[in-house]
């Protein structure tokens, strides 16, 4: 026995840095989740907000029995009447991106990018209830990574959220 001396010294070495090196990776792994779920809270606001924005279109056909926006024109024909906002300056303001990046201590944290918007419109006097005003949004996120020395890619994912009106009667 005495002389196998640092055996264990060296195994619980091994021990440690393994559990390091899990912990890293865990840490890594929350942070990534933790950003993409902010981006896409806030990206969900910023579109409840442009559906909610549009409810003096949508209210206008409600009233005459129909969900969607739309508006009689000048020649008698009933036009789509919706408005997409502003989403991206919204989405600005409530992460503080410039020009689409966050930055944190100096370094990018992350960035958005390829923003798309639908506006969904109910169908026009629709006697079936699952046609309703909605909006869709769509935007990339990159996360560069903490974790491995840059030599792994960034996280890119895709996020969609979705808002839509439906009346209550």
């Amino acid at each position: 026995m005495k002389d196998r001396n640092g055996n264990a010294a060296l195994f619980a070495i091994i021990i440690i840095l393994c559990l390091m090196l899990m912990f890293t990776v865990i840490s890594e792994y929350l942070r990534l989740q933790i950003i993409a779920s902010g981006v896409r809270d806030a990206l969900q606001s910023s579109v409840i907000a442009v559906a909610t924005e549009n409810y003096d279109e949508v209210y206008n056909g409600l009233r005459e029995g129909y969900s969607g926006g739309y508006q009689l024109s000048e020649t008698d024909q009933w036009e789509e009447q919706v408005d997409s906002g502003a989403v991206l300056m919204k989405l600005s303001d409530k992460l503080g991106l410039i020009e689409g990046t966050k930055y944190a201590g100096g370094y990018m944290e992350y960035q958005l990018s390829d923003l798309d918007i639908q506006i969904n419109n109910a169908t026009f006097a629709t006697s079936d209830n699952d046609s309703r005003f909605e909006a869709e949004a769509w935007v990339t996120l990159t996360v560069p990574l903490s974790f491995g020395w840059d030599h792994l890619p960034p996280m890119e994912i895709r996020l969609k959220v979705d808002a839509g009106y439906s009346p209550k009667f």
